[in-house]
């Protein structure tokens, strides 16, 4: 297997299979995210990026006025494709490769021997095992990362018919009609692992390769999530920030949607309480991540509040894809009620979590004000 980070010209052209590194990632709510994390979760240099980001969640003001309410770790996947320390990115569309006359599977099978994962577009219709195969056109991202040459077949990463993560192969054939199809967006985004030993070569422009834990900027971020602070503050010099619902305050807008959803007044979205459920399992991770580095000891009485709290967010995720099946309304009624005491406990979890991490570390920093 060629590693990531191949020169093109140590690539041998008899390759018949080449499979880049993917695994089932830690968040899969989103395709971006999901997509990122699978590259990334493999290489152990990677973690403090990790940890220090998927803390934040938001809700768009945009996404509430057209009645969506998309909870979603902030920064979001747009902002994530194309800033993640590790990843050196080639972009194009179908629109320029179509006109250039490229052949799709060559460019596939050029960019794959180099390393890079393929990122882009396709029509669900003609996916088998997604959830609108057969059955309507959809847009929908696919990602592709690897292929075999004798039995003319592509690995793919896509949501299944049940909609859960799947890394399932397809045949050419079936990958031209799902690529070649009408689709809303005709983006392409090509993604390389970068390794460290890479960084000298990269640190006087793109600064790819290197990324350190930073245990302040994480309290940082926890503080804008206790505090409701919108994170986008911090982002001024690039972007504009997109007001909304930041932090402990996405409980009240989860709670206007339910009540909307009661009301018959909005569509059901089962990925909000999907979301908030990988938040929680992300918050797990990252203290059992601070244990093994030294930065929080044995005890940490902030792990088992946590605990407790994906154990109770996945119930209520999984109570609302019973109503999605029942329509039963006293579920929703109980989702409501039960996300009240949610907020109180996470709210005093985070609260013990920054003031652990500040007094076992000597950091200026407290929880409180």
């Amino acid at each position: 297997m060629v590693q990531p980070g191949t020169d093109a010209s140590e690539t041998n052209s008899s390759i018949q299979e080449q499979i880049l590194p993917l695994t089932a990632p830690q968040v899969y709510g989103f395709l971006g995210h999901a997509y990122v994390l699978g590259i990334l979760q493999n290489y152990e240099e990677c973690k403090p990026w990790i940890y220090n980001n998927y803390i934040q969640l938001y809700i768009s003001q945009h996404y509430i006025d057209i009645k969506e309410y998309r909870l979603d770790f902030n920064p979001d996947l747009l902002i994530i494709f194309g800033n993640v320390p590790w990843l050196e990115y080639n972009r194009t569309d179908k629109g320029t490769l179509a006109r250039l006359g490229v052949d799709i599977h060559a460019f596939l099978k050029d960019h794959i021997d180099r390393g890079f994962y393929f990122f882009s577009y396709v029509n669900d219709f003609y996916i088998p095992n997604s959830i609108s195969y057969q059955e309507y056109h959809f847009t929908h991202d696919i990602l592709v990362y690897g292929y075999n040459l004798d039995k003319r077949t592509y690995n793919i990463a896509i949501f299944d018919d049940n909609r859960l993560f799947s890394m399932r192969e397809i045949s050419y054939e079936v990958f031209e009609q799902a690529y070649f199809s009408d689709t809303r967006q005709d983006y392409i985004s090509l993604m390389r692992k970068v390794s460290p030993d890479e960084y000298d070569s990269f640190k006087y422009d793109m600064k790819l390769g290197k990324y350190d834990l930073d245990l302040e900027l994480m309290v940082d971020m926890m503080a804008d999530y206790l505090h409701g602070v919108n994170t986008g503050d911090r982002l001024k010099l690039y972007l504009n920030p997109e007001p909304g619902f930041y932090g402990m305050n996405v409980y009240k807008a989860l709670k206007d949607y339910f009540s909307l959803l009661l009301q018959d007044q909005i569509n059901l979205d089962v990925r909000q309480m999907h979301i908030l459920w990988e938040h929680k399992k992300m918050m797990i991770a990252r203290i059992r991540y601070l244990q093994e580095l030294g930065y929080l000891g044995e005890e940490v009485t902030s792990l088992e509040a946590f605990i407790k709290i994906e154990k109770e967010v996945f119930t209520l995720r999984n109570m609302l894809l019973k109503f999605f099946v029942s329509r039963n309304t006293t579920i929703i009624e109980n989702i409501i009620k039960a996300l009240d005491g949610i907020h109180d406990a996470e709210k005093e979890a985070i609260q013990d979590l920054i003031n652990q991490i500040c007094r076992d570390n000597h950091l200026n920093h407290a929880a409180s004000f």
